[in-house]
């Protein structure tokens, strides 16, 4: 089954320069450790503990931690709060949800008490994030609603972009594409107005993945293309490695290149290993074993899926698990043992409708349907093919197909619109610079006729 990798955006308040070397950095802030005292040696444990985020995941949290304390004891609230929110963060990479969900939600209270609009706004979308990764999708829409309130009461476009991505992939996950795309078109015509090129390029990769479920996979390899090309440019590698993953996928099951889909799944994996990012390399290893399952080299794609499935079990990933079982699943199927399939179909079919995925149970319903046939049990073939819903139906593309064009339409009606607006009040500017130039030229003149005047009266008198 094809996977895209929706981009994930975490909102965080402090910055770390990802240009920097790592270890330049973390020598620079261990001597300014040593002089520093109170709220300001709070901040370099804070950005000290981030910039070990993707090194020594143990050095993150204790230097996380003694921020923590030392902030407590200071009985510094906002400094307190970013503390649990940047050990969410930090948690959240590590794969410990449970743990990143417990530093949200205190980070979020103390946002509250100290009646902080903005924090409040990035714990509950981090909250979301949480949420989303245990596939718990009403409780994640339920707290990126509540974010993307706070964004556009403060009119803070960045957040209300970063908002509407986040409930865009909710409807991504729920099959809703239509909807998904419409969010991520308005989160791009908003960093675009605010000149964000990171932003801008995680429109563009969620763009791309809705492009793919389409079909129209040179258009969505155009829009991955795009934001590669800023991510490089930015030197985000954690959002580089996700376009890498998803410009693999159109390789690997749409072009039939799996010489490509190995040389950037690979490269994808390079970076999630480097990050520590295990949720990342748990996708990736699923993703390899679809490669290799494509590929019909069974051995390798079977272990590929088993390593992923264990990562994800051990990380709490219901979303994860649903997709590795329903891949062992055909790949059992296709090998012929149909029996040892329907046990993965139905697990992953279990757990799919407890979490409301869609995409998924038909999925697995359609699988189901091809298993049961080729058992001859007529019954429960007849069950699952009642229970599915087909989504292939040429009318159904067609009509995506509309929706697809009118979404374009409305989008560059837009840009065009504010291009319009624009080129108006600088055209608006011009006339005011014009106006005061046309001023000033006229009291130019007027002193030049005065001077002028007074020279020949001067001339008049020495004539005399």
């Amino acid at each position: 089954m094809r996977i895209m990798l929706i981009t994930i955006v975490i909102s965080l308040l402090m910055h770390v320069d990802l240009h920097a070397s790592p270890l330049h950095e973390i020598d620079s802030l261990q001597a300014q450790l040593l002089v520093t005292i109170d709220e300001e040696k709070v901040t370099t444990l804070i950005t000290l503990s981030e910039a070990y985020r993707n090194i020594v995941f143990n050095d993150c949290i204790k230097y996380g931690t003694q921020a923590l304390e030392l902030s407590d004891k200071l009985n510094n609230k906002n400094l307190k709060a970013l503390t649990l929110k940047s050990l969410g963060i930090s948690s959240y990479y590590s794969g410990d949800m449970d743990i990143a969900l417990g530093y949200y939600m205190q980070s979020l209270e103390l946002y509250k008490e100290i009646g902080d609009k903005m924090g409040q706004a990035n714990c509950l979308n981090n909250i979301g994030l949480v949420y989303e990764e245990w596939a718990d999708l009403d409780k994640a829409t339920d707290y990126y609603n509540q974010s993307y309130k706070i964004e556009e009461m403060l009119n803070n476009k960045d957040g209300m972009a970063i908002s509407l991505i986040q409930i865009g992939n909710i409807s991504y996950y729920r099959n809703s594409f239509q909807e998904a795309l419409d969010n991520y078109y308005r989160s791009l015509l908003i960093f675009t107005e605010i000149n964000d090129p990171e932003g801008v390029a995680y429109a563009y990769n969620s763009i791309g993945i809705i492009y793919g479920r389409w079909n129209k996979f040179e258009k969505a390899l155009d829009y991955y293309q795009k934001a590669n090309d800023l991510y490089l440019e930015t030197n985000n590698k954690r959002a580089l490695s996700q376009v890498l993953n998803n410009m693999g996928e159109v390789y690997n099951f749409e072009f039939k290149d799996y010489k490509t889909a190995l040389k950037l799944y690979t490269e994808s994996l390079q970076i999630k290993k480097s990050l520590e990012d295990k949720v990342g390399i748990a996708l990736l290893n699923n993703n390899l074993g679809t490669l290799y399952a494509n590929m019909e080299d069974i051995e390798k794609a079977l272990a590929y899926f088993n390593i992923s499935l264990k990562m994800y079990k051990g990380l709490g990933g219901a979303t994860g698990v649903v997709m590795v079982n329903y891949n062992i699943g055909e790949l059992y199927k296709n090998s012929e043992k149909i029996k040892t399939a329907i046990v993965y179909f139905q697990e992953s079919l279990d757990m799919a409708k407890q979490n409301g995925q869609v995409d998924f149970i038909n999925s697995n319903y359609e699988a189901l349907i091809h298993c049961y046939a080729k058992l001859g049990d007529y019954q429960k073939f007849e069950k699952y093919f009642m229970l599915f819903s087909i989504g292939k139906d040429s009318l159904i593309n067609k009509l995506h197909d509309l929706e697809m064009t009118e979404m374009e339409i409305k989008y560059k009606v837009e840009e065009s619109i504010r291009e319009s607006i624009k080129l108006q009040k600088e055209n608006e500017e011009k006339e005011k610079e014009i106006t005061k130039y046309k001023l000033l030229l006229a009291g130019l003149g007027a002193v030049t006729i005065i001077l002028l005047f007074g020279y020949l009266l001067f001339l008049r008198i020495r004539k005399k």
